[in-house]
C-alpha cells in the first residue's frame, strides 16, 4: 500500500515520508481473437520455422553428400569449416574497411571545404557584433551626454573646476 514496503529499524522515523501508491486501474485485457491468432501461428510456421529447418536439413544433406562423393577425411573437413568461419569475418571486415575509407575521403573533402565556410560564418558574426555594438552605443549616447552635462552643471554650481 505504501511506496516503501521494507520496514527496517527506522520505520517510525520515515513513516511520514511514505507516499501511498495509487492502485492500478482495473483494466482487463480482452482475449485474443482466435482467427488472427491461428493465422499468426500459421504464418510464423511457414515464414520462420520451415525455412530454418529446411536450411539446416539442406546444409546437413550437402555435407553428407560431400563426404560421400569424395574421400572425405577430418583434415579436409577442418579446412572446409575454417573457410566457412573465415569468409564471413572477411566479409564484415571488408564492409567496415569500405566504411572507414568512405569516412576518410568524406572528412578530407570536408576539411578542404570547411575553412572557406567557417571564414564566411566568422565574418557574418563579426558584422552582426559590430552592428549590435553600434546600435547599443547609439542608444546609450544621449543618456551619457545628458549625464555629462548634468555633471558639469553640478560641478560649476559647487564652485567650478580647480
Amino acid at each position: 500500500m505504501f511506496g516503501i514496503i521494507r520496514k527496517g529499524k527506522f520505520h517510525k522515523v520515515i513513516e511520514h515520508l511514505l507516499i501511498p501508491m495509487e492502485k492500478p486501474p482495473n483494466q482487463t485485457i480482452p482475449p485474443p481473437n482466435p482467427i488472427t491468432t491461428r493465422r499468426h501461428r500459421r504464418e510464423s510456421l511457414v515464414q520462420i520455422f520451415l525455412p530454418f529447418v529446411g536450411g539446416g536439413l539442406l546444409i546437413t544433406a550437402l555435407a553428407f553428400l560431400l563426404g560421400q562423393a569424395t574421400s572425405f577425411n577430418t583434415t579436409q573437413g577442418a579446412e572446409i569449416a575454417l573457410i566457412g568461419l573465415i569468409l564471413p569475418t572477411l566479409l564484415f571486415g571488408l564492409i567496415f574497411f569500405v566504411i572507414t575509407i568512405g569516412l576518410i575521403v568524406g572528412l578530407t573533402r570536408l576539411i578542404r571545404i570547411l575553412p572557406l565556410y567557417t571564414r564566411q560564418m566568422q565574418d557574418f558574426f563579426n558584422r552582426v557584433s559590430q552592428q549590435t555594438r553600434r546600435v547599443a552605443d547609439g542608444s546609450v549616447e544621449p543618456i551619457l551626454r545628458l549625464q555629462a552635462w548634468l555633471a558639469i552643471l553640478r560641478r560649476l554650481r559647487r564652485g567650478g573646476f580647480h
